[in-house]
């Protein structure tokens, strides 16, 4: 029998422990990917239910609450979302009626500051009709 014809233990041994650094190594990139991916997603969802309760009121909520419950405004046809998503990071997206734009708010204790409003990288959606800045989907 030969000797040589395969691995040692300590050979696989080593071979699983660099799985298992380089899997370790790379989950909180993927993990802070992920919450970034899904908060740009219930921004986008938010939007777009802030557009059709417009087509319905021709206004704007001035909560986010108002796309769930009926606030008594001429037109609302119902529920535009079943309940407000919370960001990822376990706190809620802010409405800015001012200037048209939902986002992740200032000085969240758990979102990096870039993410945030007025970050460098921040997940928000203008969502007034006329305006185009902040629209980056096709759709």
């Amino acid at each position: 029998m030969n000797r040589n014809s395969g691995m040692t233990r300590i050979q696989l041994i080593i071979l699983v422990a660099l799985v298992i650094v380089i899997g370790v190594l790379s989950y909180p990139p993927w993990a802070g990917y992920r919450k970034v991916s899904q908060a740009d997603i219930d921004v986008e969802i938010l939007a777009t239910a802030i557009k059709k309760y417009y087509r319905h009121t021709q206004t704007y909520p001035t909560q986010l609450e108002q796309l769930v419950t009926d606030p008594g405004v001429d037109g609302w046809r119902g529920t535009y979302l079943e309940s407000i998503p919370r960001t990822p990071w376990g706190g809620n997206y802010v409405l800015m009626p001012k200037i048209y734009k939902i986002g992740i708010a200032k000085g969240h204790p758990r979102v990096p500051a870039k993410h945030q409003l007025g970050g460098i990288a921040e997940i928000s959606k203008v969502y007034h009709f006329d305006a185009v800045q902040g629209e980056k989907y096709w759709w």
